[in-house]
């Protein structure tokens, strides 16, 4: 009689990824966010999925040896049966797990008995499906075509917080990734779910094996091979940004994976704000004590919200609670809106604004009172704005050549709009110190900073074009001594409001 077994399918992941300037002060891995669900952008060869899978070993656990019995005629286990054709797709997810690629997959058996792979593909990463959506969406779509005869079966791959408890809810959170699940339906059966659990363990991830299935079983899926060159995602769908034209002739556009978490570790400093709970427990707390309607708590309003250069911007309703920091300023242009982003995330109460300023130039800005100003947003198109910024990096600029050939001088400004934080309002910039002085927020004055007069276009004609006020926090500088009249580069969000 052969011993007992569990079986352990070691992989060791390779979390070695390139970064922008953004990841250094955002990273974790990619189990620990909120988890959307895009296929890669460019299309992902097995080569270098498999490439990150550097080791595989199988380990068992047996009981002693019993004295041998007569051989029994092999069992065949129908539910590996039918999920065997899908063992490429097993091995392809398990790769791309392993290579931080948490979306969910697909494939599907045709009536041919071909099987093919099927996933969502993100062009522009500001707008994603949530997991459990695209789950949503796959199953609908199978089940239809199961009910139609086009196809025999489909197998759904996602990760779930199952833990050999039943528990195949969608995995999103941090702690909550578990398992492997296996969603699948034939025609004829039921639809039945099974799982393959894992655990992190310091750089690696152990797979721990189907408990359904045999050892033999086991092996025979994680030792599938994949064939280098095979395409086996030949269904995709691509999932397009929701985009109209209202009646004033803005364009609108949707987001929904943004957040202001950038923006908070522009005021304290990323590394602190990401390494230090204090500043995070500060904004909670603050948002308490405004919902506080005790007139006593007025002053204690006040003086944690209202500092000298900055303030921050509570905003309370029944269906939606957040607070801005904004940067005080006198500085207004005129502007023509072209096309609003808004962040669906947020039941569009957020949004970045972008059009024409001075009818001459460019510029996106996320719009700190969205919330009551919204209507005038969407219906005047010609506007009168406070514009100012919150600086995510600054360094000291170097002279570069330009495409005529010439070096930039000592008078040389520009900007673009950010690669790495798309659809934020933010851009990459070479700017002149007009004029700076020293300023700090919080009620004990433990953040501290730089209020900036920036220049950020250079007009002949007008000293004040598009010269901003802009903060930086001391943590986001890259060297410490400010001047009069020195360029700087960096990246920053612009900020704006209507003006009164």
């Amino acid at each position: 009689m052969s011993g007992l077994f569990i079986p352990f399918i070691i992989f060791t992941a390779n979390y070695n990824n390139n970064m922008g300037i953004f990841n250094f002060f955002k990273k974790k891995e990619n189990r620990q966010e909120e988890v959307y669900a895009p296929v890669q952008q460019n299309e992902t060869s097995v080569k270098n999925v498999m490439e990150e899978a550097e080791e595989v070993e199988v380990m068992l656990d047996t009981l002693p040896e019993q004295p041998s019995e007569p051989v029994e005629e092999k069992k065949i286990n129908n539910e590996y049966e039918k999920i065997k054709i899908y063992n490429d797709y097993i091995v392809y997810f398990i790769a791309l797990q392993l290579k931080g690629d948490y979306a969910p997959i697909s494939a599907f058996e045709k009536e041919n008995g071909e099987v093919e792979g099927f996933a969502y593909m993100v062009n522009d990463d500001t707008y994603m499906f949530s997991m459990e959506d695209a789950i949503g969406r796959m199953e609908k779509k199978f089940e239809s075509e199961l009910k139609e005869g086009k196809i025999r079966s489909y197998m759904i791959l996602y990760h779930s917080k199952f833990d050999d408890n039943g528990n195949h809810e969608v995995a999103t959170q941090e702690g909550e990734f578990k398992s492997i699940t296996l969603s699948y339906h034939y025609k004829g059966f039921d639809k039945a779910k099974t799982a393959l659990p894992y655990v992190f363990e310091n750089q690696s991830i152990t797979y721990k094996g189907f408990s359904e299935f045999s050892q033999e079983e086991n092996n025979e899926i994680m030792n599938n091979q994949l064939v280098e060159g095979k395409e086996y995602f030949t269904n995709i769908e691509e999932i397009k940004i929701p985009e109209s034209s209202n009646e004033a002739g803005i364009k609108i556009k949707k987001s929904n994976v943004h957040t202001l978490a950038s923006t908070w570790g522009g005021v304290f400093g990323f590394e602190s704000f990401q390494n230090q709970k204090e500043f995070s427990e500060y904004l909670i707390h603050t948002m308490s004590l405004f919902r506080m309607e005790d007139p006593a708590y007025d002053q204690d309003k006040l003086k944690y919200t209202e500092f000298k250069d900055v303030k921050f911007k509570p905003v309370l309703s029944d269906d939606f609670t957040t607070m801005y920091p904004e940067v005080k300023t006198d500085f207004s242009l005129d502007f023509e809106t072209k096309e609003i982003n808004e962040w669906e995330n947020v039941n569009n109460n957020e949004a970045v604004i972008g059009g024409s300023a001075r009818d001459t130039f460019g510029i996106w800005f996320f719009a700190t009172d969205y919330v009551e100003n919204r209507n005038r947003y969407l219906t005047q198109t010609n506007l009168n704005v406070n514009i100012s910024g919150i600086i995510f990096v600054l360094d000291l600029h170097e002279s570069f050549e330009l495409p005529d050939g010439t070096m930039t001088g000592e008078d040389f400004t520009a900007y673009k709009p950010s690669q790495d934080l798309p659809n934020y309002g933010c851009f990459d910039f070479v700017g002149k110190i007009i004029d700076f002085r020293e300023t700090e927020v919080l009620a004990d004055g433990s953040a501290k900073g730089y209020i900036l007069k920036l220049k950020l276009i250079t007009n002949s004609e007008m000293e004040d074009f598009f010269t901003i006020d802009a903060f930086v926090s001391k943590g986001n500088m890259r060297f410490e001594t400010l001047t009069k009249g020195m360029q700087v580069a960096g990246a920053l969000q612009l900020q704006g409001k209507m003006a009164d």
